[in-house]
């Protein structure tokens, strides 16, 4: 249903008595169903359903549920993993089992098989029934969900009423299909949702505690002493208010921060740098700000410490105060200064400077709004691969070596030196720097003597180029679409482009980024990065070739900034980014 074709329309905020109409009527069908506190709506259409409604999580983007015109509303797979996420309770649906090797054939597009199931078959398992498809080793955690075609409630492996051959569940939505690649995958799903589930056990924990602790320090009325006939004191009163005035009384006042305070905090970011972080001059002012003064302030709230507090206001008046302290030597002019050399460790200020606690990286929350803090994600792993073709099966037959596998670069330079010394009558007589071609090496399109140096790069060229990329730890995950990122595909390795444009008003400069998805980089996410750490607008548009997916934009020249980023937080590696920088007619590669 969502395979090969997918189309949403803009998505707008879900009232107040919809929800509420929406949270009844999925009470009604499944028990036990997470409904985020906040959703949106919007109209898909995709093969098989026209103008039907998609349900969506206002604060991660995770389709929550979907419905076609007049049918059923259908949970996704995203909103399973959340509801069983860090509680031990089955799936709040029938499911059917299956095993890993149908898995695959499932995300390939096929419907799930009488033949591909085995018992026990669960309650719920009817003609028609909305089930869900679930690996046996982990019956709780989704990989399908879709319409059941055959009545299997109850019975066993071996059952005569079981068919032998047909089609058990007709799937609808399946791991790594269009409407699951809307949302987070499984783990970051899975993860943020046992979170909360724990959160929010612990606070109900604590409310009964509280209510237990309430009901003990409660006061007996029958046991207060009586003054008069018919009065009783009450001295529940007189308990709080002398509660209350022991803690107005113990409470400290509150400190507000100066402007002294913050100037004081970001120039003991400089000394911070200076004295322990390792820098390469000349550096741009906005990486030295953004990866090492920014990054090096107090553990305190951004809200409350930035540059826009300071006396300074402005980044450039900072810079250029902290070269009148003789801290920083700077060169170029307002936007475009450049570090190009700093106070060294000889510097009495800097060798007594005591470090203290910095900021630490946060850890992801499913919102769009980014913080200043540098999130690492884990490095990007790209590996080169080489597929023989025609023209070199000869040369593998002659070295007995498998003709149907991938081999690296360096592979295939000991075989090229291999053949050569196995094969010395390939060697000029007369120049031993030389090669003249036997039948074998004459496939690789070598009519003539050539040099020996040459040979390989001749050989090379009759292998097709495979690439796979991938992330550290992919390896060791569970969730079969990220397992499917170390395949190899075939083609040449994509690269990521950053280009510095000037628009055609002449007035305005741009930084845009093209190819980020293919190394697994969410570019929203990358934008509200940029957005913080370059100080400009950014935009995400569609590129020209489908291929590239979506190209990130931001305002003013920061490829080296935006390079940085890239590889350094986001770990794309260097060797794979492009930077052209038209504003100064000049092309370079990184």
């Amino acid at each position: 249903m969502f395979k090969k074709e997918l189309e949403v329309k803009p998505s707008a905020n879900l009232k107040s008595s919809e929800k509420r109409k929406l949270q009844k009527a999925i009470e009604t069908q499944y028990e036990g169903i997470r409904v985020p506190d906040k959703l949106s709506k919007a109209v898909f259409n995709s093969i098989g359903i026209k103008k039907g409604t998609l349900y969506l999580d206002s604060a991660t983007g995770d389709p929550s549920f979907f419905q076609s015109r007049d049918g059923d509303i259908v949970p996704t797979l995203h909103t399973l993993w959340a509801s069983v996420a860090g509680v031990d309770k089955p799936l709040c649906m029938p499911y059917i089992l299956t095993h890993e090797g149908v898995i695959d054939r499932l995300i390939d597009g096929a419907n799930l098989m009488i033949r591909g199931c085995h018992g026990p078959y669960v309650k719920g398992l009817k003609r028609n029934a909305l089930v869900a498809v679930v690996d046996y080793k982990r019956p709780n955690i989704a990989v399908a969900i879709g319409r059941c075609l055959m009545d299997l409630e109850g019975k066993i492996d071996g059952d005569l009423g079981i068919p032998q051959s047909g089609v058990a569940v007709e799937i609808w939505t399946v791991i790594g299909d269009m409407l699951t690649n809307l949302g987070r995958n499984m783990e970051d799903v899975m993860k943020d949702a046992g979170k909360d589930n724990v959160i929010r056990n612990e606070q109900e924990d604590d409310k009964e505690s509280q209510h237990e602790e309430q009901s003990k320090d409660q006061p007996d009325l029958e046991l207060l002493e009586v003054t008069k006939p018919g009065t009783l004191v009450d001295v529940s009163h007189n308990l709080c208010d002398e509660t209350e005035i022991e803690t107005t009384e113990s409470r400290p006042e509150k400190y507000t921060m100066t402007t002294e305070d913050i100037d004081e905090m970001f120039r003991r970011s400089v000394l911070y740098t200076l004295s322990q972080d390792a820098l390469e001059f000349p550096i741009p002012s906005t990486q030295f700000m953004s990866g090492h003064v920014l990054k090096n302030l107090p553990n305190v709230d951004t809200d409350i410490v930035n540059m826009k507090k300071t006396s300074w206001k402005k980044t450039t008046k900072f810079l250029k105060a902290m070269e009148k302290e003789d801290l920083v030597k700077l060169k170029g002019k307002e936007d475009k200064l450049t570090i190009v050399s700093a106070a060294g460790r000889s510097d009495p200020r800097i060798s007594a400077f005591v470090p203290y606690r910095i900021k630490k990286p946060a850890h992801h929350e499913p919102n769009t709004t980014y913080s200043h803090n540098d999130e690492q994600m884990a490095p990007v792993v790209v590996k080169r691969y080489y597929k023989p073709n025609n023209a070199s099966r000869m040369f593998f037959n002659k070295l007995d070596e498998k003709y149907d596998s991938l081999y690296t670069e360096q592979d295939i330079k000991l075989l090229t030196q291999r053949y050569v010394k196995e094969n010395p009558g390939v060697i000029s007589k007369a120049n031993a720097q030389l090669i003249e071609p036997d039948d074998v090496l004459k496939e690789f399109k070598i009519k003539t003597t050539i040099k020996r140096a040459e040979l390989f790069a001749r050989v090379m060229a009759a292998f097709s180029p495979y690439y796979a990329i991938y992330r550290e730890g992919d390896e060791k995950s569970s969730d079969k679409l990220i397992l499917k990122r170390l395949t190899p595909r075939k083609g040449e390795l994509p690269i990521v482009k950053v280009a510095v444009n000037t628009l055609k008003t002449r007035k305005k400069v741009v930084t845009s980024i093209v190819g980020s998805e293919q190394y697994y980089i969410d570019v929203e996410k990358l934008a509200g990065v940029l957005r913080v750490k370059c100080s400009g607008s950014t935009t995400i548009l569609d590129s020209k070739e489908p291929k590239d997916g979506k190209v990130v934009t931001v305002q003013g020249e920061h490829d080296s900034a935006v390079c940085e980023i890239l590889h350094k937080q986001f770990g794309v590696p260097a060797k794979v980014i492009t930077v052209t920088n038209n504003t100064a007619n000049k092309k370079k590669r990184r």
